[in-house]
């Protein structure tokens, strides 16, 4: 959250500069550029919100393109109105209707729509770009869970070899400071590796119910809010992963 606040307040103190530098070229004093463009930040903030956040999700990207259409209009209109007011209350009360401070010609209703929308414009590829590429990282982990969940075996290095475990077989995984202990139904097997990372490697059946244990929820014989059986032992759940461990044990269970 923090980080996504820092992110548009980096965009939009950029436009201030980039619009002020615009202005500042035309214009006699930088510091009425720099007011200038203050003043045309809101309405560049509002129209582009409104814009990416309104328009095109509820009307353009459902097929609503007259609706589109018409509210863009409004938009259009409403924002070079407000874009004009600024430019006169800039050109009568902070420049004194001084015609040597103000290039009159910089502040056109065509230079302000054109300037106003390639933000807004701006700013939409810029969310396109960044949508795509979620949409494509989010496909990778999809692909990436659905193998996971296909696989039948770990393969876990112990003992100078490798070991590769049926995962119907393995019952659940305990940390035990400097190892890491993996039962089955008749062995255990000792290897250096953290259970983080082998609960990294393991199916969405797998579980973590303590820091300490990773267990297979389709080898639970009972469980409570505190505690689970498995494997004639009595495993303790910890408040930190009580509440997933207990949702997914209980969608497990047959309906009544």
């Amino acid at each position: 959250m923090k980080k996504s606040l820092l992110i548009q307040v980096f965009y939009w103190s950029s436009v201030l500069l980039v619009f002020t530098l615009i202005f500042g070229f035309s214009w006699q004093s930088p510091l009425l550029a720099f007011y200038f463009s203050a003043l045309l930040l809101p309405i560049l903030i509002i129209t582009t919100y409104f814009f990416n956040s309104f328009l095109v999700p509820k009307y353009l990207l459902t097929g609503r393109y007259k609706k589109f259409a018409l509210y863009f209009f409004y938009m259009l209109v409403v924002s070079l109105y407000c874009e004009i007011m600024v430019s006169l209350f800039s050109f009568v009360i902070i420049a004194g209707m001084d015609k040597a401070v103000v290039n009159l010609e910089g502040i056109s209703i065509f230079t302000l729509g054109i300037s106003l929308y390639l933000v807004v414009f701006l700013t939409a590829f810029i969310k396109l770009v960044i949508r795509f590429q979620q949409k494509e990282e989010l496909v990778a982990s999809l692909e990436s869970d659905k193998a996971k969940n296909q696989q039948e075996n770990l393969l876990v290095r112990a003992q100078r070899k490798n070991h590769l475990i049926a995962l119907d077989e393995l019952f659940y995984i305990e940390s035990l400071n400097d190892y890491v202990k993996i039962v089955t139904a008749d062995s255990e097997l000792i290897t250096r590796e953290k259970i983080t990372s082998l609960n990294n490697k393991l199916p969405d059946r797998f579980i973590r119910i303590h820091r300490s244990f990773l267990v297979n929820s389709e080898k639970v014989t009972s469980f409570t809010a505190t505690e689970i059986s498995i494997l004639n032992t009595t495993l303790p759940i910890s408040r930190t992963y009580k509440k997933q461990a207990v949702e997914i044990l209980e969608r497990l269970q047959p309906n009544s």
